[in-house]
């Protein structure tokens, strides 16, 4: 009986807006992902879109904004970018699950999705970016990099990257999200899942 309910709170149909919310999305993404590398920043900055499409699109809207995005970039930038399309899946759905639950609702909130955000896309990359060797072209392959040099393993190395980046980087693109969802007019906010 739970599943009844769940299910459809969190994975509604994909609307019209949803789809036309996707391309403008993941062109947010490559955005983000050329001002980071621009800035040679240690943070990515690549899912903001995907985050926005599941809070505004809902499930399907975030997770298939995630996965264009990965095989547009695979394509545009490097292939390095395919294997990480589960991690951006994740990403959407996570984002859109908690925005209907609420979590989008004031600063606090975003900060703690941000947090919870941050966890998923760490276990879901670290295996991947190991895999690669620990170098993937983004500027936090510098914090790899300098653990590996005080000698510790591979994994250790990519996971204390990860623990630094991800939480800044998450927390800064729910933040955004939340200012972008917050501007928009209430009637506009209500054309979309999430109002």
């Amino acid at each position: 009986m739970v599943e009844k309910t769940f299910l459809p709170k969190v994975a509604p149909k994909l609307t019209t807006i949803g789809v036309v919310l996707i391309p403008v999305c993941v062109a947010i993404n490559l955005i983000g992902h050329v001002i980071s590398q621009a800035l040679r920043l240690p943070i990515f900055l690549d899912v903001i879109g995907t985050i926005l499409a599941g809070i505004l699109g809902g499930i399907w809207a975030g997770a298939l904004t995630g996965l264009l995005t990965n095989v547009v970039a695979a394509v545009l930038v490097s292939p390095t970018w395919l294997p990480y399309f589960i991690v951006s899946v994740l990403i959407g759905i996570t984002a859109a699950v908690l925005a209907r639950w609420g979590w989008f609702s004031t600063i606090p909130r975003t900060i703690v999705s941000g947090l919870i955000i941050a966890l998923v896309a760490i276990v879901s990359s670290a295996p991947i970016t190991a895999w690669y060797g620990g170098v993937t072209g983004a500027g936090a392959n510098v914090i790899t990099a300098y653990f590996l040099a005080t000698g510790r393993t591979l994994i250790e190395s990519v996971l204390g990257e990860a623990i630094i980046v991800e939480p800044v980087d998450k927390i800064l693109s729910c933040l955004v999200c939340y200012a972008i969802v917050n501007s928009l007019p209430t009637r506009t906010r209500q054309q979309f899942y999430v109002a």
